[in-house]
């Protein structure tokens, strides 16, 4: 890649793909940096003592010599600096502290009372106040905080587009969280904050291509398309669970009727769960999930049921995109192979290039660390959409 700008661009750019190929490759010399980013020996040796200096890169041990001197491996400090993540869920936040590899130093969960926008922001903040007083924190070490919501986001303004369960409506989500934080701030649909963390660290973590596709509250899709996020006009790509699943069924909340998460969202199968044994009406996620296990014809059948009208929608994703991978995540998780059992055999009877590989992510935090990957991301990523800092921040 080469970009126009001047030295402080090209600096960045340096050191974000000597980071990125740290990121993907683990450790590497001096010279395997050189000949895999096609940077001068020289520039390798300022940028990397840049680096070391700064704390983000340590020295290993000196590997067996093969002719000179022995090389000595180069290795990533993740937790030389820190990000703070949410995930807005509709009865409370998720907080989490992370190094810059996502792994969770702090954990937070407080309600949410209302849907309001001061009230979540407000919520947010008093959070990030408690994850920074925990002993793993240091403030100086704080690159920025992602906050991920179930809507339609505008990322390179902040703005939330649409927020249907909430009655949002472009709300400046980064803007408002920004002006109460000494940090800058991230804003993203969830499904896409749950992408990045699979190519940064999770299971695509060595792909170019793959689709992370969540089943929860709602359903969507984040699409990582040759290494890059790929978002579409305002942010509307990868929104599969309002394609039209069932012409003039069930009601949606975004006010259409027949979207394909009215039959395949965990409440929509909860739902359905009622209306067919209305012994059950007062069950949940978890108890549906064990009713599975342990055989409830009724609870089984709407799995299947609802497995294949959603391998329907993946494998139509799969064509369109041919993802090297596919990861499942969300709260219907819990329905294991109940559910996606009927999504793999109908993606290996539709997808025309061959079934993709489908993986299932089932750690809880995986959403909040997501958030804030939507940080850690720019740390590895000069093309990343920067953040949103208050008009009094400085760095």
């Amino acid at each position: 890649m080469r970009l126009k700008g001047d030295s402080g661009t090209t600096r960045a750019l340096n050191r974000r793909l000597i980071l990125d190929r740290l990121r993907r490759n683990g450790p590497m010399s001096r010279a395997a940096i050189t000949a895999a980013v096609g940077l001068s020996p020289a520039a390798i040796t300022f940028v990397t003592a840049e680096l070391i200096e700064e704390g983000l890169l340590a020295e290993g041990e000196a590997g067996p010599a093969t002719g000179g001197r022995r090389p000595m491996p180069l290795h990533i400090v993740y937790e030389a600096r820190l990000a703070i993540g949410f995930k807005v869920m509709a009865d409370r936040v998720l907080g989490v502290l992370t190094d810059l590899a996502t792994e969770v130093l702090a954990e937070i969960e407080l309600p949410l009372p209302d849907h309001r926008p001061e009230t979540v922001i407000e919520t947010a903040a008093t959070a990030a106040a408690q994850l920074m007083r925990s002993p793993r924190a240091d403030s100086r070490r704080l690159i920025g905080i992602g906050v991920a919501l179930p809507g339609l986001i505008d990322a390179e303004t902040g703005l939330c587009r649409a927020l249907h369960r909430f009655g949002w409506t472009d709300v400046p989500v980064a803007e408002l969280l920004a002006a109460k934080m000494a940090a800058p701030v991230w804003v993203d649909n969830d499904v896409n904050a749950f992408a990045i963390a699979q190519h940064l660290f999770g299971y695509g973590r060595d792909l170019r291509t793959i689709a992370a596709v969540a089943v929860g509250r709602g359903v969507g899709a984040g699409l990582v398309v040759d290494g890059r996020l790929y978002r579409g006009r305002g942010g509307g790509a990868g929104e599969i669970g309002h394609d039209l699943s069932e012409p003039g069924g069930r009601p949606c909340e975004c006010g259409r009727a027949g979207c394909l998460e009215t039959y395949c969202s965990e409440a929509a199968m909860v739902r359905i769960w009622h209306e067919r044994d209305p012994g059950r009406s007062d069950a949940g996620a978890e108890a549906m999930a064990a009713a599975a296990e342990a055989g409830d014809p009724v609870v089984l059948q709407i799995l299947r049921e609802s497995g294949l009208r959603l391998g329907r929608h993946i494998a139509t994703l799969a064509n369109l995109f041919a993802p090297e991978m596919i990861v499942i995540g969300g709260e219907a998780v819990r329905f294991g192979q109940h559910l996606f059992g009927p999504v793999r055999s109908v993606l290996k009877e539709l997808c025309f290039a061959g079934e993709p590989p489908m993986v299932v992510d089932w750690q809880d935090n995986a959403w909040a660390r997501g958030a804030s990957a939507l940080a850690i991301q720019h740390f590895f990523n000069f093309e990343a959409t920067p953040g949103h800092r208050a008009a009094a921040w400085t760095a």
